[in-house]
């Protein structure tokens, strides 16, 4: 009589019957376990690739939305108003974080780049505005930029 061996624990069996049989109560589990863990990573990494992909998406989108004071800042551009400032200073970055994304249409003017422009204009308090050459000294108001250069906000 032939003996058969379990190719999955070794166990040798007397016919072929008891080793399917064995298999069939032992390692059927196993089987069924490997496939669900398979299915489960390849769901997990699905998922995973899915979400990247909103997040991204997201961002790009939310990257292309206007800003919300882009038309009152390019009003104050199309005036000749500049901001004279420097990045390091706190009162700067608070008048420029008013107008969020819109700040880039802003003419702004660092200090710390253009030391001669800015002697020039007697800067020495920053953030300062120029508005129809006269100078307006730390940071303002929406509503006092509004009145100055008379740009709706």
């Amino acid at each position: 009589m032939k003996k058969v061996e379990c190719k999955i624990c070794n166990q040798k069996f007397e016919s072929d019957e008891s080793l399917r049989q064995h298999t069939d109560s032992k390692h059927q589990n196993n089987k069924e376990g490997r496939f669900t863990k398979k299915i489960k990573s390849y769901l997990i990494v699905f998922l995973l690739l899915v979400a990247i992909g909103v997040f991204s998406y997201t961002f790009y989108l939310r990257s292309h939305i206007p800003g919300q004071y882009d038309e009152f800042a390019k009003c104050i551009t199309e005036k000749d108003v500049v901001i004279y400032g420097n990045d390091f200073c706190q009162y700067t970055n608070k008048q420029l974080n008013f107008f969020g994304k819109s700040r880039k249409y802003l003419n702004y003017i660092k200090c710390a780049e253009n030391k001669e422009l800015c002697d020039s204009k007697s800067i020495k308090i920053t953030p300062t505005w120029e508005i129809a050459g006269k100078m307006y000294e730390q940071v303002q108001s929406f509503e006092r930029l509004s009145d100055l250069t008379g740009c709706k906000i």
